[in-house]
Protein backbone atom coordinates (compact mmCIF):
# COMPACT_ATOMS: atom_id res chain seq x y z
CA UNK A 1 0.00 0.00 0.00
CA UNK A 2 1.44 3.70 -1.02
CA UNK A 3 -0.40 6.76 0.66
CA UNK A 4 0.36 10.22 -0.38
CA UNK A 5 -0.92 13.25 0.55
CA UNK A 6 -1.60 16.22 -2.41
CA UNK A 7 -1.69 20.22 -1.54
CA UNK A 8 -3.74 20.41 -4.00
CA UNK A 9 -6.73 18.50 -2.60
CA UNK A 10 -6.88 19.93 0.73
CA UNK A 11 -4.35 17.94 2.33
CA UNK A 12 -6.96 14.49 1.62
CA UNK A 13 -5.08 11.23 1.42
CA UNK A 14 -4.71 9.61 -1.89
CA UNK A 15 -4.15 5.53 -0.67
CA UNK A 16 -2.93 3.15 -3.64
CA UNK A 17 -3.79 -0.35 -2.94
CA UNK A 18 -3.67 -3.81 -4.23
CA UNK A 19 -7.25 -4.43 -5.41
CA UNK A 20 -9.12 -7.53 -4.81
CA UNK A 21 -12.19 -9.09 -7.06
CA UNK A 22 -14.23 -6.74 -4.75
CA UNK A 23 -13.09 -4.24 -6.69
CA UNK A 24 -13.77 -5.85 -10.18
CA UNK A 25 -17.36 -3.36 -10.00
CA UNK A 26 -15.44 -0.33 -9.21
CA UNK A 27 -13.13 -0.77 -11.87
CA UNK A 28 -15.64 -1.79 -14.60
CA UNK A 29 -17.63 1.26 -13.84
CA UNK A 30 -14.42 3.94 -14.46
CA UNK A 31 -13.74 1.81 -17.10
CA UNK A 32 -17.12 2.23 -18.78
CA UNK A 33 -17.60 5.57 -18.27
CA UNK A 34 -13.94 7.20 -18.97
CA UNK A 35 -12.44 4.77 -21.44
CA UNK A 36 -14.06 5.18 -24.68
CA UNK A 37 -11.56 4.81 -27.53
CA UNK A 38 -10.92 1.01 -27.28
CA UNK A 39 -14.05 -1.82 -27.76
CA UNK A 40 -13.82 -3.36 -24.14
CA UNK A 41 -16.54 -0.85 -22.99
CA UNK A 42 -18.89 -1.51 -25.58
CA UNK A 43 -18.87 -5.36 -24.56
CA UNK A 44 -21.01 -4.13 -21.46
CA UNK A 45 -20.05 -3.83 -17.64
CA UNK A 46 -20.71 -7.62 -16.92
CA UNK A 47 -18.17 -8.40 -19.72
CA UNK A 48 -15.84 -5.77 -17.55
CA UNK A 49 -16.72 -7.28 -14.06
CA UNK A 50 -15.78 -10.32 -15.26
CA UNK A 51 -12.30 -9.17 -16.98
CA UNK A 52 -11.24 -7.03 -14.02
CA UNK A 53 -11.87 -9.94 -11.60
CA UNK A 54 -9.47 -12.11 -13.26
CA UNK A 55 -7.21 -9.47 -13.63
CA UNK A 56 -6.79 -8.76 -9.74
CA UNK A 57 -7.50 -13.15 -8.97
CA UNK A 58 -4.59 -14.01 -11.58
CA UNK A 59 -1.04 -14.89 -11.13
CA UNK A 60 0.00 -12.71 -14.05
CA UNK A 61 -1.73 -9.60 -13.42
CA UNK A 62 -2.94 -7.07 -10.80
CA UNK A 63 -5.60 -4.50 -10.08
CA UNK A 64 -4.51 -1.54 -8.40
CA UNK A 65 -7.24 1.09 -6.73
CA UNK A 66 -6.93 4.54 -5.56
CA UNK A 67 -9.37 5.04 -2.66
CA UNK A 68 -9.69 8.88 -0.97
CA UNK A 69 -9.57 9.80 2.66
CA UNK A 70 -9.37 8.29 6.11
CA UNK A 71 -13.03 7.14 6.42
CA UNK A 72 -14.40 4.70 9.15
CA UNK A 73 -13.09 1.50 8.49
CA UNK A 74 -16.87 0.19 7.55
CA UNK A 75 -17.11 2.64 5.22
CA UNK A 76 -15.70 1.86 1.43
CA UNK A 77 -13.45 4.99 0.48
CA UNK A 78 -14.48 6.44 -2.41
CA UNK A 79 -12.76 5.29 -5.23
CA UNK A 80 -10.66 7.71 -7.30
CA UNK A 81 -9.17 5.87 -9.94
CA UNK A 82 -7.57 2.27 -10.75
CA UNK A 83 -4.98 0.74 -12.92
CA UNK A 84 -4.85 -2.68 -14.56
CA UNK A 85 -1.09 -4.39 -15.14
CA UNK A 86 0.12 -7.64 -16.23
CA UNK A 87 3.74 -9.16 -16.21
CA UNK A 88 2.76 -11.59 -18.56
CA UNK A 89 -0.35 -10.81 -20.95
CA UNK A 90 -0.39 -13.88 -23.10
CA UNK A 91 -1.23 -16.10 -19.73
CA UNK A 92 -3.86 -13.39 -19.07
CA UNK A 93 -5.65 -13.47 -22.05
CA UNK A 94 -5.66 -17.49 -21.97
CA UNK A 95 -6.91 -17.96 -18.47
CA UNK A 96 -9.24 -15.47 -18.94
CA UNK A 97 -11.01 -17.14 -22.03
CA UNK A 98 -11.01 -20.53 -20.75
CA UNK A 99 -12.23 -19.20 -16.75
CA UNK A 100 -14.76 -16.86 -17.80
CA UNK A 101 -14.72 -16.25 -21.67
CA UNK A 102 -18.27 -17.91 -21.14
CA UNK A 103 -19.42 -16.50 -18.10
CA UNK A 104 -18.58 -12.78 -19.44
CA UNK A 105 -19.99 -13.22 -22.40
CA UNK A 106 -23.49 -13.77 -21.99
CA UNK A 107 -25.79 -11.46 -22.26
CA UNK A 108 -22.96 -9.53 -24.40
CA UNK A 109 -23.20 -11.79 -27.58
CA UNK A 110 -24.58 -9.83 -30.44
CA UNK A 111 -22.19 -6.93 -29.07
CA UNK A 112 -19.07 -9.71 -28.74
CA UNK A 113 -19.93 -10.68 -32.36
CA UNK A 114 -20.02 -7.66 -33.76
CA UNK A 115 -16.92 -6.45 -32.40
CA UNK A 116 -15.11 -9.75 -33.31
CA UNK A 117 -12.56 -8.02 -35.82
CA UNK A 118 -11.42 -5.69 -32.75
CA UNK A 119 -11.37 -8.93 -29.97
CA UNK A 120 -8.79 -10.30 -33.14
CA UNK A 121 -6.97 -7.66 -33.36
CA UNK A 122 -6.58 -7.51 -28.84
CA UNK A 123 -5.87 -11.02 -28.73
CA UNK A 124 -3.01 -10.81 -31.61
CA UNK A 125 -1.10 -7.84 -29.75
CA UNK A 126 -1.43 -9.98 -26.74
CA UNK A 127 -0.14 -13.09 -28.73
CA UNK A 128 1.90 -11.11 -31.57
CA UNK A 129 5.90 -10.57 -31.92
CA UNK A 130 7.16 -7.01 -31.08
CA UNK A 131 5.85 -4.28 -30.85
CA UNK A 132 3.23 -6.00 -29.18
CA UNK A 133 4.17 -8.13 -26.95
CA UNK A 134 7.10 -7.49 -24.60
CA UNK A 135 6.22 -9.28 -21.33
CA UNK A 136 4.77 -6.53 -18.44
CA UNK A 137 2.34 -3.97 -19.60
CA UNK A 138 0.17 -1.45 -18.37
CA UNK A 139 -3.25 -2.51 -19.65
CA UNK A 140 -5.69 0.18 -18.27
CA UNK A 141 -5.67 3.28 -16.09
CA UNK A 142 -8.58 5.82 -15.07
CA UNK A 143 -9.09 8.65 -12.96
CA UNK A 144 -12.38 10.21 -11.87
CA UNK A 145 -12.66 13.62 -13.32
CA UNK A 146 -13.65 15.02 -9.85
CA UNK A 147 -10.04 14.30 -9.39
CA UNK A 148 -8.08 14.58 -11.95
CA UNK A 149 -5.58 16.98 -11.94
CA UNK A 150 -4.32 15.88 -8.47
CA UNK A 151 -2.06 13.76 -9.28
CA UNK A 152 -3.84 10.27 -8.98
CA UNK A 153 -2.91 9.13 -12.26
CA UNK A 154 1.43 9.43 -11.74
CA UNK A 155 0.42 7.75 -8.05
CA UNK A 156 -1.12 4.82 -9.96
CA UNK A 157 1.48 4.36 -12.48
CA UNK A 158 4.07 4.48 -9.49
CA UNK A 159 1.87 1.73 -7.93
CA UNK A 160 2.45 0.17 -10.90
CA UNK A 161 6.15 0.49 -11.26
CA UNK A 162 6.60 -0.63 -7.75
CA UNK A 163 4.19 -3.85 -8.28
CA UNK A 164 6.82 -4.47 -10.92
CA UNK A 165 9.92 -4.30 -9.02
CA UNK A 166 8.30 -6.44 -6.20
CA UNK A 167 7.71 -9.11 -8.73
CA UNK A 168 11.59 -8.68 -10.13
CA UNK A 169 10.05 -7.40 -13.42
CA UNK A 170 12.35 -5.03 -14.94
CA UNK A 171 10.67 -3.40 -18.29
CA UNK A 172 7.58 -2.62 -19.08
CA UNK A 173 5.37 -0.95 -21.73
CA UNK A 174 2.17 0.87 -22.54
CA UNK A 175 0.25 1.11 -25.61
CA UNK A 176 -1.76 4.63 -25.75
CA UNK A 177 -3.46 6.34 -28.45
CA UNK A 178 -0.57 8.39 -30.14
CA UNK A 179 -2.52 11.53 -29.84
CA UNK A 180 -3.44 11.21 -26.65
CA UNK A 181 -1.08 14.04 -25.85
CA UNK A 182 -1.84 14.24 -21.79
CA UNK A 183 -1.38 10.05 -21.15
CA UNK A 184 1.97 10.07 -23.43
CA UNK A 185 3.20 12.94 -20.95
CA UNK A 186 2.27 10.71 -17.93
CA UNK A 187 3.95 7.75 -18.81
CA UNK A 188 6.79 10.25 -19.95
CA UNK A 189 7.41 11.63 -16.78
CA UNK A 190 7.42 7.74 -15.00
CA UNK A 191 10.38 6.65 -17.55
CA UNK A 192 8.86 5.58 -20.36
CA UNK A 193 9.54 6.31 -23.85
CA UNK A 194 8.29 6.09 -27.24
CA UNK A 195 9.37 2.96 -28.45
CA UNK A 196 7.35 2.36 -32.62
CA UNK A 197 3.40 3.44 -33.89
CA UNK A 198 1.45 0.06 -34.93
CA UNK A 199 -2.52 -0.06 -35.67
CA UNK A 200 -3.73 -1.87 -32.43
CA UNK A 201 -7.05 -1.06 -34.34
CA UNK A 202 -7.54 -0.51 -37.80
CA UNK A 203 -7.38 3.46 -39.09
CA UNK A 204 -6.00 4.26 -35.40
CA UNK A 205 -2.33 4.93 -34.96
CA UNK A 206 -1.33 3.45 -31.58
CA UNK A 207 2.22 4.23 -29.89
CA UNK A 208 4.71 1.58 -27.72
CA UNK A 209 6.39 3.36 -24.89
CA UNK A 210 8.59 1.21 -23.23
CA UNK A 211 10.37 1.95 -20.04
CA UNK A 212 13.99 -0.36 -19.74
CA UNK A 213 15.29 -1.97 -16.83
Amino acid sequence: MWTAVDEQADDVPVVIRRGTAADAEAAARLHAGLIGDGFLASLGPRFLRHLYRCVARDPDSFLLMADVGDGPPATPPPVAGFLAGAVDLRALYRRFVWRHGLAATAGSLPRLVAALPRVWETLRHGAGPAPAAAGAELLAIAVDPAWRGRHVGALLVDGFLDELGRRGVAEAQVVVGADNTAAVALYGRAGFRPAATFELHRGTTSLVMRRPG
